[in-house]
């Protein structure tokens, strides 16, 4: 016989409290934000959404841009009567208290790996060029640049070493050729810091590690006694990097800011200049340009031209090194200019979940962090003005992000009022905290210590759990285009993001490396690098009305 109404009705509650059950313990959010409380309507709704969950898909539904485990599946949708925290809803609509979760993970997945710990390649690089091409400015951004790729690279400047033996300040007669006691002194100098070099790659043992040998290396015979020692080495792989240059303006703002080199403290500009200007004559009188015929198939070179306008590779990468640091290199190169311009490093101002000290998330602007965009915007319009050029804005996809761009959109170039050219980059959104978004810093030590105490133990490598959940390896893999942007654009820009990522900016442009990274010190206010003849001065700008987040160890910035 048909079943009753009766009949029907208690199985659709049962069905409904059964999937209920099933819903919350997958980690489902439901949309209940226009519920007034646990009453019957919610019921209805917690019953039907439910269901969906154990008919539909057995995986998370996201919401916004993370998703929640069943212990804290209503931190975003809780009830108007309900506490914050209160866990998961039982059959009757009433929350549970909230229960440990555990994540059953490999090792690969909980840690990032360092692919420069994997793979084992030795490589020197001997610069090429005149003085005032941009030598030591390329040489110290490789550094910079594999350092914090998590790469050992580390500089061995001939200059240094010339000044360290007493010969700072030296007049342009100590460069010239026909001098043979100075050529002799140059030459075993140079050859003392490739030796320095050489040691510096044996010490790193069976992993990647990259010297650089920063001298004029201008004859040919100089570069082939380089090449002969390096290869000497087993494993070992040289590449010349030349730099040359016959653009007058950027051959004048390099004479410019060589001008503050340690050779000419004290001495007058224009008599500097014109002994620099000696200097660089007596190099030209004996320059050879690098050919390929002083290659091998352990030795290629790199032609910048015009800080550069043309590159060109020969023999860069073998079999061997397929998969290796060159291409990094490479990159580098494809993206360097020598120009003068200003990177400004902008904290977004406070928002409602830093008020309530959660993680992460993409709750809006409270009024301290509009004013506080306010203010940024001012600050860049006095930039603005005083430099004569427009800046470029760069942030994130977040709402917080597009707040803060929203005081950003008018600028000025001189005096005249423009619209400020604004790039939303879904790269530059904050570090995701996967399952984990949108804790407090106390519910993440209560309610998972074992994922606590593992981000205590390698803050690095150590990777929040869950879909989208990322570890600082992985960010600085996903901001490493961006990074490479930066370094092409030749006009100003600031870029408006939050504390993990400014953290990882601050250090690529530092130059401190990938395990000092996460414990980096993030200042408040607004951070300014400035391009010199060797990479970039640092300046902090902090003025009232400004309010960005940047806590203390023990509070939100311990998860961030």
């Amino acid at each position: 016989p048909p079943p009753s109404t009766t009949t029907m009705a208690s199985l659709a509650a049962v069905s409904g409290c059964v999937g209920t059950t099933l819903g919350a313990a997958l980690g489902w959010r439901f949309a209940l934000r226009s519920g007034s409380g646990p009453g019957k309507g919610n019921d209805a709704r917690l019953r039907r959404a439910g269901s969906r969950a154990g008919s539909i898909n057995m995986g998370h539904v996201r919401t916004d841009r993370t998703s929640a485990p069943a212990t804290h599946a209503f931190r975003d949708t809780q009830f108007k009567d309900e506490a914050p925290g209160m866990g998961t809803p039982s059959c009757d609509g009433k929350a549970s208290p909230p229960s440990k979760h555990k994540w059953q993970r490999r090792q690969s997945g909980k840690f990032a790996i360092n692919e420069h710990k994997v793979i084992e390649q030795k490589v020197v690089i001997a610069m090429v060029g005149l003085p005032a091409r941009g030598k030591s400015y390329i040489s110290k951004a490789i550094v910079r640049h594999l350092n914090f790729l998590g790469c050992p690279t580390r500089l061995f400047n001939a200059g240094n070493s010339r000044r360290l033996a007493g010969k700072a300040g030296i007049g342009a007669d100590f460069f010239d050729p026909h001098n043979q006691d100075a050529k002799t002194l140059r030459e075993r100098l140079a050859m003392d810091c490739l030796e320095e070099l050489l040691e510096f790659l044996n010490k790193d043992g069976q992993s990647t590690a990259v010297g650089i040998l920063d001298a004029t290396n201008t004859t040919k015979a100089r570069r082939k006694k380089v090449r002969d020692r390096c290869l000497m080495q087993p494993g070992v792989r040289v590449i010349f990097l030349e730099s040359l240059c016959d653009d007058e303006a950027i051959l004048n703002n390099n004479y410019e800011l060589k001008m503050s080199n340690e050779d000419y403290q004290g001495m007058n500009a224009s008599s500097a200049l014109a002994d620099f200007l000696d200097r660089v004559q007596k190099y030209e009188e004996v320059y050879e340009p690098v050919v390929d015929e002083e290659c091998t198939d352990k030795c290629g070179y790199i032609k910048l031209v015009n800080a550069g306008q043309t590159m060109i590779c020969h023999r860069c990468r073998s079999k061997e090194d397929e998969y290796g640091v060159m291409r990094h290199i490479i990159g580098l190169m494809h993206s360097l200019n020598l120009t003068r311009r200003s990177i400004m490093l902008a904290l977004v101002g406070e928002t409602e979940h830093d008020r309530k000290g959660l993680l992460g998330g993409d709750s809006p602007l409270t009024d301290l962090g509009h004013q506080h965009a306010d203010v940024l915007a001012r600050i860049v319009g006095e930039r603005e003005r005083a430099t004569g050029k427009p800046m470029l804005v760069m942030c994130g996809t977040l709402g917080r992000h597009l707040e803060t761009a929203a005081a950003l959109k008018v600028g000025y170039c001189g005096d005249k009022v423009i619209a400020r050219t604004v790039l939303k980059l879904q790269r530059i959104n904050e570090l995701c905290a996967g399952d984990l978004d949108s804790l407090s810093h106390k519910d993440l030590q209560e309610l998972y210590p074992e994922e606590f105490e593992a981000r205590e133990r390698d803050k690095l490598n150590y990777r929040y759990p869950g879909v989208g959940g990322e570890s600082y390896q992985d960010l600085v893999s996903r901001l490493l285009e961006c990074i490479l942007r930066l370094e092409q654009m030749r006009g100003n820009v600031v870029v408006v993001c939050d504390k993990a990522v400014c953290r990882v900016l601050l250090a690529y442009f530092r130059g401190i490396s990938l395990e000092d990274m996460p414990f980096t010190a993030v200042p408040p206010g607004v951070t300014v690098f400035e391009r010199t003849h060797v990479g970039f001065t640092e300046e902090n700008i902090q003025t009232l009305g400004m309010h960005p987040v940047v806590g203390s160890g023990d509070t939100l910035s311990a998860l961030q």
